[in-house]
């Protein structure tokens, strides 16, 4: 990598560094109140089982690449992922809500020894195939993450009213799939800049139906 892509990369893994660990502290204002009102309301607690995953996934990815980068965003963004699951669980105040939590948790859990199973089955002596593996089932999982918000957009579409829609969220989220996928440009690692490439454009729609159908209170 010549000195122009160095000092690039540099400024990129700052920033995504940054941008990624912002968006892992926004929901903690949430939790703050979910934990005060002994109560989760109306959020939707998949969300933080999700983020927990897939930055478990990514550190496992990020161990095997010894790429540090995405090593210390992802354990930051996974303890306080974990935070967020366990105080959202502990404020779930019907029986049976908590015990379904409580599952998609074990399944969530189920799911993460799979994929490291998977990847590791037959690979001993083998650390590319075990690296793709992992990279291909990270990818896949980070991809549907992604895809979770296309049934919101379809929503706002039809009701021409985007409010759930946080501008400054979806903003964050662009700038946060553009650097990710900038740096897996770089780093010419696939695993890392496809998913992110989805991100990107997911992140750009909802901020063009913000535009096109500004929040309302109905």
């Amino acid at each position: 990598m010549d000195e122009k892509n160095e000092n690039l990369m540099t400024f990129i893994q700052f920033s995504a560094t940054i941008i990624t660990i912002t968006l892992f502290i926004m929901p903690l204002k949430t939790i703050r109140l979910i934990m005060e009102r002994q109560n989760v309301g109306t959020v939707a607690g998949l969300q933080f089982i999700s983020s927990t995953l897939n930055c478990f996934l990514w550190v496992s990815y990020a161990l095997l690449t010894s790429n540090t980068t995405m090593l210390f965003v992802n354990s930051i963004g996974m303890m306080f992922s974990i935070y967020y699951v366990v105080n959202y669980w502990k404020n779930i105040t019907q029986v049976r809500a908590s015990r379904d939590y409580l599952k998609k948790v074990m399944i969530s859990c189920v799911l993460a020894i799979t994929i490291i199973s998977i990847s590791y089955y037959n690979t001993w002596d083998d650390l590319d195939t075990r690296i793709s593996r992992l990279g291909f089932l990270s990818s896949v999982v980070c991809v549907l993450m992604f895809a979770s918000p296309l049934e919101k957009m379809a929503i706002v579409i039809q009701s021409k009213n985007s409010e759930g829609m946080i501008i400054n969220v979806a903003i964050l989220s662009l700038l946060c799939g553009l650097s990710w996928t900038i740096f897996g440009l770089l780093l010419n690692d696939i695993y890392i800049y496809l998913p992110n490439i989805l991100a990107s454009i997911l992140s750009f729609i909802q901020l063009t139906l913000i535009k096109m159908y500004p929040p309302q209170i109905l």
